[in-house]
């Protein structure tokens, strides 16, 4: 594990979502995103859900390769833009 955030379910729970090769319901905050199958129509996808669900716009600096590696990468970019409680 790395140092991340606590990542909230209803964050897991959209992201999951863009994931076709995910197993489940839930995934670890190091995995590898695009070997769960995000590619990058999907990414633009999350980032639609991502700024509709939290009501939020996410910064062009932060839609990089780096952000979106892992889910703990994404969640660390995201958190200080979505509203208390984290978990929706």
């Amino acid at each position: 594990m790395s140092d991340t955030l606590p990542i909230p379910q209803g964050f897991l729970e959209i992201l999951i979502a863009h994931l076709p090769y995910a197993l489940g319901d839930r995934i670890a905050e190091d995995d590898d995103l695009a070997a769960l199958g995000l590619d990058s129509m999907g990414v633009v996808q999350l980032v639609t859900d991502l700024e509709e669900t939290f009501g939020f716009e996410l910064p062009d600096e932060l839609l990089t390769e780096d952000t979106f590696a892992t889910a703990g990468s994404l969640w660390t970019a995201v958190a200080e833009f979505v509203p208390e409680p984290a978990d929706v």
